[in-house]
């Protein structure tokens, strides 16, 4: 049998002391029952080392990837991650990085409550991307001259160019419902 390492731990010998009397009598080094006990400790394991750090899943700093994504799609930023729970899944042209992304679920209440404004999507396209930068202008001048009502133009720094696709699918996720968006990257 094991020695007892930490007070949570279900080792053999503690799940001994679970059982009944007369089976406890019973358990002897090299016996069936012995084999069980050390069966049940190695099926437990897991489950003690899940809990011992159970805190850090829930931490979206700490989370492993996968449950990172998972919670993400908690806080309804699923669009922006390839869930795949199995471990497999690749990084698409229109998902953020798990370092940006954590910064995203991290930031998720605070986010939720000024989603569908200007505000909003300016500061998750900064923080989706790691970039700064970008500017937003409501209402700009058409080719007439006038301003265009329920229109924004999202002006871009030239290095999000290489995000294009997540860039536009942030911009048409987060906008304004009833806004009409045109995004141009700046070439300076």
């Amino acid at each position: 049998m094991r020695t007892r390492t930490s007070e949570a731990e279900m080792d053999s010998a503690t799940i001994a002391k679970l059982l009944p009397e007369i089976y406890r009598e019973a358990v002897r080094p090299g016996t069936v029952l012995d084999a069980m006990l050390a069966v049940m400790e190695s099926c437990l394991s897991p489950s003690e080392r899940a809990l011992s750090s159970l805190d850090a899943w829930f931490d979206p700093r700490r989370a492993p990837d996968d449950f990172l994504r998972l919670l993400a799609t908690w806080i309804s930023l699923g669009p922006y991650v390839d869930v795949d729970f199995g471990g497999t899944a690749k990084r698409s042209r229109w998902s953020i990085d798990s370092g940006n992304l954590r910064e995203l679920v991290v930031k998720g209440a605070a986010l939720a409550r000024i989603r569908g404004t200007r505000d909003g999507l300016l500061a998750i396209l900064e923080i989706a991307t790691g970039i700064k930068g970008f500017e937003i202008h409501e209402n700009p001048p058409g080719e007439n001259g006038r301003p265009q009502p329920y229109f924004f133009r999202v002006r871009a720094p030239a290095s999000a160019k290489i995000l294009e696709d997540l860039v536009a699918r942030i911009v048409e996720r987060e906008k304004p419902a009833f806004v009409s968006v045109e995004i141009e990257y700046l070439d300076y």
